[in-house]
């Protein structure tokens, strides 16, 4: 497919959809085989087979599955990578594949030097989805059966691959959209299961009250606290907004760390580094690069980019960053993981 034009792949859809084209892991150990076993390539062939269960204990259904060196582990989840017209991503097809590796390797390295990087395939709801009868892309059957495959990924990996580690929960955009269905369905009633969540880095996509009220968790309040939910949507000042970003979202500035309007200079940018998304390939690395500012009205993190930046933002309005929210704070997210991770082990 080549480089992933995302101009293309959003004029197909209606425009909430837009909210999962990008996000992150890191192909940090992978241990896939080039070719599925016969019987799930067949089931593959069709993804709305009914019943069909993707099973995690074949590696081949791992985009990243690590022989663990850290004491913390990321269970992440990829966003919108694959526009199979069926609506569902044929987690088989080599060029869908290739995609969820690119971008993996793109933005995750974020958590690489603290973690260990736990990332399944999944039957993600696709840009060729039919959204006709849908408000909300999270109303489609094809979003629900992806939502699904995580969740029983995640399922898998405690049973079998965490070994008791603490975690961190990790998306961006659709993988964030599975990842709050996933809290919400799995941490309310479940004390052990969020001690043991370091956080959970929520980005790209609206995170409410009602949220974190169903998953027992609270949003972040600063740069140390543990157990706690890290979340935002990045745009310029000016901006309208783009369909990520919902009445009631939560957000922090990952400049300061603060939930208030407290601004924060461009000097405060530890570093911003750009990525071919599509390929993995490395492209740039901008320290101060841009400001960060809580628009306290919209829960919008709002940023002005360096005057003659051409930035692809794909056919979001003015100054909707979607695709830039872990590129622009980069270095500080990487920072900000190592330092949560350090209170969670002195605490515990």
């Amino acid at each position: 497919m080549g480089s992933f034009n995302i101009k293309k792949s959003i004029k197909k859809i209606p425009f909430i959809l837009a909210v999962m084209l990008f996000g992150l892991v890191i192909a940090c150990g992978c241990v896939n085989s080039n070719n599925p076993p016969a019987d799930e390539a067949s089931a593959l062939s069709d993804n709305t087979s009914a019943g069909y269960e993707i099973d995690y204990s074949d590696t081949y259904n791992w985009l990243s599955q690590p022989k663990p060196e850290k004491e913390v582990d990321v269970f992440y989840v990829y966003p919108t990578v694959s526009s199979n017209e069926s609506g569902s991503m044929l987690i088989s097809d080599d060029t869908d594949r290739a995609l969820a590796q690119g971008i993996l390797k793109a933005q995750a390295s974020v958590y690489e030097s603290n973690a260990n990087i736990f990332a399944p395939y999944y039957r993600q709801m696709t840009t060729g989805v039919d959204m006709s009868g849908c408000a909300l892309a999270t109303d489609t059957a094809e979003f629900k059966q992806g939502a699904e495959d995580v969740s029983a990924a995640f399922d898998y990996y405690i049973e079998n691959l965490n070994e008791g580690r603490p975690f961190i929960l990790a998306g961006h955009s659709q993988g964030t959209m599975a990842l709050i269905e996933l809290i919400k369905n799995r941490f309310g009633d479940d004390e052990e299961l969020r001690s043991q969540m370091v956080a959970a880095y929520l980005i790209g996509y609206t995170v409410t009250d009602d949220d974190l009220k169903k998953a027992g968790v609270a949003a972040a309040e600063g740069r140390d606290d543990t157990g706690v939910v890290i979340t935002y949507n990045t745009q310029s000042p000016t901006s309208v907004g783009g369909p990520m970003l919902m009445e009631g979202a939560h957000c922090i500035n990952p400049l300061n760390w603060k939930t208030d309007s407290t601004y924060a200079n461009a000097s405060e940018n530890l570093g911003a580094r750009f990525y071919d998304d599509a390929t993995g390939e490395f492209l740039r690395e901008v320290v101060n690069y841009s400001d960060a500012q809580i628009n306290m009205e919209t829960g919008a993190l709002t940023t002005t980019i360096p005057k003659g930046e051409n930035l692809d933002i794909g056919s979001y309005p003015e100054g909707v960053y979607h695709r830039y929210d872990y590129a622009f704070w980069y270095r500080n997210l990487e920072q900000n993981v190592g330092e949560r991770i350090a209170a969670y082990l002195e605490n515990s």
